[in-house]
């Protein structure tokens, strides 16, 4: 519930009047689609959505993947929630559990439409996962553990109290309740609270915008081998202890941008949990693998960059969070220039 509150302090607080998807105009496929859509946005970074509900097929709404592997069920609805609800989430857990990584991947390729690639394979390019191994391991562990969330426009505590039942008995389930707000004639309010399951948060802020500098200028007798490594491997990477650490921040679905001194902008690409120790030129170093990874065509300059973020827009720091409408404008000038 969203309350209205006067800053003078003087009045009591008021509840905003609730609404609803009908009185939107939307029906639960809209939201389902929206959803699918902006689901790793709405829920957090560590979610690959792979399948989706075709019309009077008995199939989950939304079926995700988190970076463990583990199967994430999303039943939508767009009115209160029952406890029957609950029963169909179920059964598809149960017909899903028998389910190998042949037959996830048949989901997958349905969804996708691309058959090149199976579901292990696409699995650890999202989450950057580039060991030997990677492929062989999480084939296996793909779809191994279930977590079933009821997305709802409120519950009766019948749903509630089996809700609670079902997670006194191990089950990863919840319901998550959302509220429709009126805004205006071209939008409306969506309120999703934080998403628990067993204690451990799922739902997270929104991922950052990182810059990370290629230290071009640092070595010239070396020939920029950071630069090299990072814009061939897809990865933003530090040497330095200090920027070591700070690597460890850019948490996964941050957008990164790799500038080059003297240059600008020369890569961008989104953050994914896989996180390495590596050593570079005799060094030790620390890097985050990037996914969907892309070289600047040309450069976004110094002077573009300056334009766009404005005067006190700075380049000396090796790793820094972008803030504000100047990281937006300067990644999105950066993204037009891919």
């Amino acid at each position: 519930m969203i309350y209205q509150i006067q800053r003078t302090g003087k009045k009591p607080p008021e509840t905003i009047q609730v609404s609803t998807l009908k009185d939107q105009g939307w029906s639960e496929k809209d939201l389902e689609n929206y959803l699918f859509k902006n689901l790793p946005k709405l829920v957090g970074p560590d979610l690959m959505v792979i399948g989706q509900s075709s019309p009077w097929q008995p199939e989950v709404d939304l079926l995700a993947l988190d970076c463990e592997g583990d199967l994430w069920f999303f039943e939508l609805k767009a009115v209160r929630s029952t406890s029957e609800n609950l029963l169909q989430v179920l059964r598809y857990s149960q017909s899903y559990s028998s389910l190998s990584i042949d037959d996830l991947s048949g989901i997958y390729e349905k969804f996708t439409g691309d058959s090149t690639k199976s579901l292990a394979v696409a699995f650890c390019a999202y989450f950057g996962y580039s060991s030997p191994s990677a492929i062989q391991e999480y084939g296996a562990r793909i779809g191994r553990k279930h977590h079933l969330v009821v997305v709802t426009d409120g519950a009766d505590d019948e749903t509630i109290a089996a809700v609670n039942h079902w997670q006194r008995h191990g089950l990863d389930i919840d319901i998550w309740p959302y509220r429709i707000y009126s805004e205006s004639e071209d939008l409306f309010r969506l309120e999703l609270p934080e998403l628990y399951i067993r204690g451990h948060r799922i739902s997270s802020s929104v991922p950052g915008i990182f810059w990370v500098n290629t230290n071009r200028g640092n070595e010239p007798a070396t020939k920029h081998i950071s630069e090299r490594y990072m814009l061939t491997n897809g990865v933003a990477l530090a040497l330095i202890d200090k920027w070591m650490r700070k690597i460890n921040r850019i948490s996964a679905g941050s957008r990164v941008l790799l500038f080059g001194n003297k240059v600008g902008i020369l890569a961008i690409g989104i953050a994914t949990p896989e996180r390495r120790d590596g050593v570079l030129n005799d060094t030790p170093m620390r890097y985050v693998k990037l996914r969907d990874f892309k070289q600047l065509q040309p450069p976004l300059s110094l002077n573009e960059i300056r334009k766009i973020g404005g005067k006190g827009f700075g380049f000396r720091h090796t790793v820094r969070e972008l803030s504000g409408a100047a990281g937006e404008k300067v990644w999105n000038a950066a993204l037009s220039r891919c």
